[in-house]
């Protein structure tokens, strides 16, 4: 373990004046939520020795400030004088708020993915306890009484951020927390500032509300009497895996209706008989209420954790779990680290979810952590997916992890028929652009007909994605993120969903001042739109993050959907998985291929997943179902082994061109981005890591490529480039790149270095 070294005077320990005290009384590692991956010595003064243990929060003094980081080692060495050691300030907790298991979990973490053991801890505890106060409020936000229409207009021209953050209040049915108002459209807190001195904003500071839970009511789950066949069989081989405490992995694979998540009750039921906890995680914020009813349908109190509940939500949430009052956590990927006691089961439903990833830094996999948190504390993890990630596959094929296999469907029958529509050939035996096929026409008829529901699902919001200049060819695109703006109907904007600046179409092109322009391609609004033309009186919910501003939206239109009141459910990704509702007879896919042609090497695999998994949301209950995929790459292997309901076919065909390019699961990989204002820094700073990485990484047996720009060349006024770095499964190259990529980036404040070990993402 590192420590405070003479030279760094800014570190915890080394400021000649600390007090007298600090020369007295044992030395303690503390781990600081910093961008520093080492921890800091301090002197432990005599008042504050007698309890102090690993897992208890500190307030130490680094620099002129006053923080708040995590006692990681008591009693440790010091090689330098004591008398220049600062003493700790304070004990901030009577025990540990980290056990043991989790602290050698964040440390296994940091060292992993390559960051500092302090932000790894972050990442651990809930956001009131990263603070010494602790704030006990939340500020909330919204509109003032008599403000609409006529202030809103009055802004657009002259304060379009001002006009963007008012709009997004007046659409909310309710207040929105402050932080998670700014973030979604991405503004300082100044716009705000000025329209609460105005009169138009109230900003409200409540006491936070630690007992407001999901209000939706729970729909149950009844028990059923007996199992099938394969379900009895999975719940018995994975019980032996609990009782053995060996920390073995198994993955799920069941096709969708195969009663997956039966079992995971079954399983956790016989963890509770023991004594043992559970985690259940969930890719998706909108997947929880409904997996939250269904749970606590069979086991009463569950606790919930996911990023839409407030701070004191989660801090009483994680508390309850702490203290042992409730024993089953189900949530999104940060629940992986709730601190249940006599951990049993580990459940990571839906695990190729690349939702699992966190985006920041730390940036681990939930469902990789999970495996190996199981591992260390002698609990069974339990991977279950419909269409397994091939690195999972991979571990199941050769033993790594025990196959489970659920082949049929709990109420008998084959996968509803799907049906693939080439939408090149419909549009010229239509002579006209097509929105919806006639097949698809034809199925929502016949399902408002029976009084039934359908679902379609398109993974692009707003109503076109592309304002295309037929002179010149070229987009309209951001300037600050050179990406193409989505046109968004109901705002009558278009909107950069990387930045979130928007602007009015413009007439004509910007780059060849042609009056030419068209919008080309559709998002979900326009689908949205095109229903209600096709069918006046229809009634459809739109779900995606357009619409679901807060946390009750998610529950509300499950809820409305559940109860029959609307017919068709229309949306991106949040729909596409886990969502079980017995009258839905119909799934269309408006495009299947929308993300088959991005330059990631995952591409045709979450084509098929996604395909896959929407077209198992038809046909779950007593009635029959049937899917129409509507795509312009008929014969792509993605789709017709997706047509087939082929995972095995897909997964040999993929596996194969994966194993000649020495791509996962054949190969480990490591992303390095590199952002900054300037170009030339960017580009000369990558350069020179792959000078200094090129050789050591060709030794180690690996392989590095690039620099190059990143797909994403510009993202809020930053140039990106990146490299990427093949480590073939056996050799050292993934230790060496990431050891040396850590020694390149220390101390460097410009440009931003972003190492991602296994990446999920290409762009």
């Amino acid at each position: 373990m590192e420590r405070s070294g003479k030279q760094v005077s800014p570190a915890g320990g080394l400021f000649p004046d600390a007090a007298g005290e600090s020369a007295r009384g044992p030395f303690c590692a503390v781990a600081l939520n910093r961008p520093v991956r080492r921890e800091f010595t301090y002197v432990v003064p005599p008042r504050l020795s007698e309890g102090l243990l690993p897992g208890m929060r500190v307030a130490v003094p680094f620099g002129r400030r006053r923080e708040v980081g995590v006692c990681v080692a008591m009693d440790v060495s010091c090689e330098i004088d004591p008398k220049r050691l600062r003493p700790i300030a304070a004990v901030l907790d009577r025990e540990p708020v980290i056990d043991l298991e989790l602290l050698e979990l964040t440390r296994w973490m940091a060292s992993y993915y390559a960051c500092a053991w302090g932000e790894a801890l972050a990442a651990v505890l809930p956001a009131h306890l990263k603070s010494e106060r602790g704030a006990r409020h939340v500020i909330r936000v919204r509109p003032a009484p008599g403000v609409g229409s006529k202030e809103l207009s009055s802004l657009e021209e002259r304060w379009p951020q001002q006009h963007r953050l008012l709009r997004t209040l007046l659409e909310a049915s309710g207040p929105l927390e402050r932080r998670d108002l700014l973030k979604r459209i991405n503004l300082s807190l100044s716009p705000l500032q000025t329209l609460i001195r105005k009169g138009w904003i109230i900003s409200e500071r409540i006491l936070a509300e630690p007992d407001e839970l999901l209000s939706a009511e729970p729909r149950p789950r009844a028990r059923p009497e007996e199992l099938t066949e394969a379900q009895a069989a999975a719940v018995g081989r994975i019980g032996e895996h609990l009782t053995s405490r060996e920390g073995r992995t198994v993955l799920l694979w069941g096709v969708t209706g195969s009663g997956k998540t039966e079992v995971y009750l079954r399983v956790i039921e016989a963890a509770l008989e023991q004594g043992r906890g559970a985690i259940v995680l969930v890719p998706e914020i909108a997947l929880t209420p409904q997996t939250v009813g269904w749970f606590r349908s069979r086991f009463g109190d569950v606790a919930v954790l996911h990023s839409q509940m407030t701070h004191a939500q989660r801090l009483a949430m994680w508390r309850r779990v702490r203290q042992g009052e409730c024993r089953v956590v189900v949530g999104a990927r940060s629940a992986l680290f709730a601190p249940v006691r006599d951990l049993g089961v580990i459940v990571v439903d839906e695990e190729h979810e690349p939702s699992f990833k966190q985006g920041s830094t730390p940036r681990y996999h939930a469902r990789d952590l999970a495996v190996v948190r199981a591992k260390r504390c002698g609990a069974v993890c339990v991977l279950g997916s419909a269409t397994p990630s091939l690195e999972s596959w991979a571990n199941a094929s050769a033993g790594r992890y025990d196959l489970i296999r659920l082949d049929r469907r709990v109420h008998g029958g084959d996968p509803p028929p799907l049906q693939v529509i080439d939408m090149r050939q419909e549009v010229a035996e239509t002579r006209s652009p097509a929105l919806f096929s006639r097949a698809l026409i034809t199925g929502l008829e016949s399902v408002l007909e029976r009084g039934e529901q359908a679902i379609l699902f398109l993974n692009r919001r707003g109503w076109s994605p592309v304002l295309w200049c037929r002179a010149c060819g070229e987009t309209v695109k951001c300037r600050q993120c050179d990406l193409p703006l989505t046109y968004h109907r109901r705002l009558e904007r278009m909107v950069c969903h990387a930045c979130c600046e928007e602007q009015r179409p413009p007439r004509e092109c910007p780059g060849c001042t042609s009056p030419g322009l068209r919008f080309l391609g559709t998002g979900s609004e326009k689908i949205e739109d095109g229903l209600a033309v096709l069918f006046p009186g229809i009634r459809v919910g739109r779900m995606d993050s357009d619409t679901m501003l807060r946390r009750e939206d998610y529950e509300r239109t499950l809820a409305a959907f559940g109860r029959r009141e609307l017919d068709v459910l229309v949306g991106t990704q949040m729909i596409a998985k886990g969502l079980d509702f017995p009258s839905v007879t119909l799934v269309g896919i408006v495009s299947a291929d929308s993300a088959l042609h991005l330059p990631d090497f995952r591409a045709a695999e979450r084509t098929f997943q996604l395909v896959s998994q929407v077209s198992g949301r038809a046909g779950r209950g007593d009635l029959e179902g049937k899917i129409i995929v509507q795509t312009v790459a008929p014969d792509h292997p993605a789709i017709v082994q997706a047509a087939r309901h082929d995972y095995e076919a897909f997964a040999r065909i993929e596996l194969g061109e994966r194993e000649a390019l020495g791509y996962p699961p054949f190969g480990r990989l490591i992303r390095v981005v590199f952002e900054d204002a300037d170009p030339t820094l960017v580009r000369e700073t990558a350069e020179r890591f792959a000078d200094a990485l090129f050789d050591r990484v060709a030794q180690a047996g690996g392989m590095l490529l690039g620099p190059s720009e990143a797909p994403m060349a510009l993202v809020r006024g930053r140039v990106r480039y990146h490299l990427l770095i093949k480590a073939p499964i056996g050799s050292g190259a993934l230790t060496c790149a990431r050891k040396g990529l850590i020694e390149l980036s220390a101390g460097l404040s410009r440009p931003r270095v972003v190492i991602d070990i296994d990446p999920v993402s290409m762009l």
